[in-house]
């Protein structure tokens, strides 16, 4: 399977962002392209993600980068 690029997830969350709560699945959708992000390009870019597009007000929370980081190890 052909790996998404940084910015076509973006977008998708980007496009999902506004329907939370008024579309039935946008929230998974949502929360499934943040965890794709954390595992193919890191915590700090899917965290970035979540402050640009104002997802905490959504009730999305950030992960500690340190810990995650230590897990994988």
């Amino acid at each position: 399977m052909k790996k998404k690029t940084l910015s076509k997830l973006r977008s998708i969350i980007k496009k999902e962002r506004d329907f939370v709560d008024l579309k039935p699945y946008s929230h998974n959708i949502i929360s499934l392209t943040l965890m794709q992000i954390a595992k193919e390009y890191g915590y700090e870019k899917a965290n970035k993600c979540i402050d640009d597009f104002e997802l905490e007000n959504l009730g999305w929370k950030k992960e500690n980068v340190n810990v995650k980081e230590k897990d994988r190890q």
